[in-house]
């Protein structure tokens, strides 16, 4: 009988044929048929394999080589007459060589120590059946691991647990071999004890989590490989400030019917209260409560802000939490002072038999203001008919039944000022931040040279690159001298004044200095917002030639607007179909809706808005400028339908060419 084999070595062919022919390897014959080995590949036999008194014919032309296992085998290993060395069960069973035969050979292992008749094993040692043979194992301790993970916010604390296990080996099984490595085999895990929720307790302790400890899971803690949240914070919580409920309107609504038509006559109406009537109610807020960290740290927190309640002229306090009225009249309201305002008539022209008006209520004039004069109203102020190179100011709502012509009107009084303080201030701080920007960059890339000094930088940036800045600070110290008692302003005015003008920039040392600058000027921009009333509305039939300003919003009730400038902080509106806005700017913070815009002859008019307002038309000419945010376009044709506003970043103007 015989079989083909494959293998990597003759050994292991020989080795495989006797275990399935049950016939020892000395008693087998074989022929090479084929045998390769290359530089990146395992060697490759191909042997056929026969008992040995089994007679192969062999013709020359095969050229195979036919040999014996007995004649062959001391090339590889396997000689009979050479030691052996073998484990069973763990065991090591060392057979001594015969006659002139090789002793059996082990080798220097990894994991363990050998020591033959006491010697260690530094690569090889011949062994013999009466070699005292001792294995020793590399045996780690069993070990475990806790690390505790806290967030950066200190808020959670998470705990991961690791177990080492001891591992206890043995001698793995090997066929009997004249030379020999030992394999070891893990015949035993041993673990480490568990940590016990108290053990967890006290490592947190250790590294300083003492707060917000989740008890359910410190049993899931002690699991291995495991990441659990162990302990939480508690987040602070600021209180509610007090709210202050005002129980009448403070603007009139317009009457409009069914179809939708407005009753614009309405917009004259008076919201008015009648003694004894409730105008006001504090609701009172909640205090801040305190929060903790893991590490037991206190969290700071805000109280609600409290608001006292007061009453002015023609209100009492009924108690610390409501205004009513003492008389009858039009109620109003200054920051957290409340007022019942009566009504100051004329039943004339305010000219020069009256003098100039100045009135801390309501006003109200049944004829015309006439050139020259001028009304001062601290609260609304009604004129019946004509406004004629005149000046009306007025701390509430200005409606002005006829047409303006050459004056100036404005509606908000301080507001007015405090909202333009607050443009020029944004743009001051907007531009000091760009300027910062970019002496740090020069500074960086040594763009002047390394030995120019920030002050000397910032001198030349302004006489070149910034000089808006320089017109921007007489804006700004013309606004914040309006409050000249406020300390701050002060400061921010004499900053300006001592390194911005002349060769002021040269004494400053540092740039970042001017971060100091910005600040202020930022907490001014708060200031004046937060002490903003509430906005007013002005409402005309027509303007020519005319400043006109509101904290609110601008109405147009008559035939429209010539060569006139007229600035809203919300909207500007023309009401009847037909209205035109011909020559000058419109700008307003919101919304811009006209009727006709410029004329057939190409009148330049300008419409502007905010970045994210809306400018409509029903008609507009050639020459009508859309000024949307920072971005701008001239319409050149006439068109119907037109809508202005920003989109991405950029200006839209949808249209319908006439």
């Amino acid at each position: 009988m015989k079989k083909i084999y494959e293998g990597i070595s003759l050994e292991e062919c020989l080795k495989s044929a006797s275990r399935e022919m049950n016939t020892p390897v000395d008693k087998l014959g074989y022929n090479i048929l084929k045998e390769k080995k290359s530089f990146f590949k395992k060697k490759k036999i191909v042997v056929e394999i026969f008992e040995s008194n089994v007679k192969e014919e062999v013709t020359p032309s095969e050229k195979k080589e036919v040999v014996s296992s007995g004649e062959k085998a001391q090339n590889f290993g396997i000689d009979k007459n050479n030691g052996g060395i073998k484990v069973v069960h763990g065991e090591i069973i060392v057979k001594n060589p015969k006659e002139d035969g090789k002793p059996a050979m082990i080798y220097k292992s990894k994991g363990m120590t050998i020591l033959v008749d006491g010697v260690e094993v530094e690569d090889r040692c011949e062994v013999f059946e009466h070699s005292d043979i001792k294995v020793n194992f590399y045996e780690n301790e069993p070990k475990r691991e806790l690390n505790i993970y806290v967030s950066d916010d200190r808020m959670s604390a998470y705990l991961e647990v690791r177990y080492t296990p001891k591992n206890k080996y043995v001698l793995k099984d090997e066929e009997e071999s004249q030379k020999l490595s030992f394999k070891a085999e893990i015949s035993e895990r041993v673990f480490p004890p568990k940590y016990t929720a108290e053990e967890i307790k006290e490592e947190l302790s250790n590294n300083n989590v003492v707060y917000g400890i989740i008890e359910e899971n410190l049993g899931k803690s002690v699991e291995n490989n495991k990441k659990v949240l162990i302990a939480r914070g508690k987040e602070p919580m600021d209180g509610k400030d007090d709210l202050i409920e005002s129980k009448f309107k403070t603007f009139s609504d317009l009457e409009e019917d069914q179809l939708g038509n407005v009753d614009f006559k309405s917009i004259g109406s008076v919201n008015a209260v009648k003694k004894g009537d409730i105008i006001a109610v504090r609701h009172v807020g909640t205090k801040g409560e305190k929060g903790l960290d893991v590490n037991g740290r206190v969290l700071k927190c805000k109280n609600g802000k409290q608001l006292k309640l007061k009453a002015g002229v023609g209100c009492i306090l009924r108690d610390a939490d409501t205004v009513e009225a003492a008389i009858d009249g039009k109620p109003g309201v200054d920051g957290n002072t409340y007022y019942v305002h009566q009504v100051h008539e004329i039943n004339g022209d305010v000219d020069l038999s009256t003098g100039n008006v100045r009135f801390i209520g309501d006003v109200v004039v049944h004829g015309d203001i006439k050139e020259g004069m001028k009304v001062v109203c601290g609260n609304d102020l009604t004129v019946d008919r004509e406004v004629e190179r005149a000046n009306l100011t007025a701390v509430g709502n200005i409606i002005i039944g006829g047409s303006v012509v050459a004056s100036k009107i404005c509606g908000g009084g301080e507001n007015v000022k405090k909202l333009n303080a607050v443009e020029h201030l944004k743009k001051f701080s907007e531009n000091l931040t760009k300027l910062t920007e970019v002496v740090k960059e020069i500074k960086t890339y040594n763009l002047l040279g390394a030995n120019k000094k920030d002050g000397e930088i910032i001198k030349i940036l302004l006489e070149n690159k910034f000089k808006i800045l320089l017109r921007l600070s007489i804006n700004v110290i013309a606004d914040l001298n309006m409050d000249s008692d406020n300390n701050e302003e002060d400061e921010i005015v004499q900053y300006i004044k001592t390194k911005f003008m002349g060769i002021g920039p040269i004494s400053i040392k540092n740039y970042l200095e001017l971060n100091e600058l910005i600040y202020k000027v930022d907490n001014k921009v708060e200031y004046f917002e937060k002490t903003l009333e509430l906005p007013v509305n002005v409402s005309i039939a027509y303007c020519q030639d005319s400043d006109i300003q509101s904290s609110g919003g601008v109405m147009i009730t008559g035939k429209g607007e010539y060569i006139s400038d007229i600035k809203a902080s919300n909207s500007i509106k023309f009401i009847m179909e037909g209205s035109v806005a011909r020559g000058g700017t419109l700008k307003a913070g919101e919304e811009i809706k006209c009727k006709v815009v410029g004329s057939t002859a190409g009148v330049s008019t300008k419409l502007q808005v905010g970045s994210e307002g809306n400018i409509w038309a029903d008609i507009a000419y050639h020459n009508t400028i859309f000024k949307v945010g920072n971005r701008e376009s001239v319409l050149d044709s006439p068109s119907k339908n037109v809508h202005a506003y920003l989109k991405d970043g950029l200006i839209v103007v949808d249209k319908f060419v006439l």
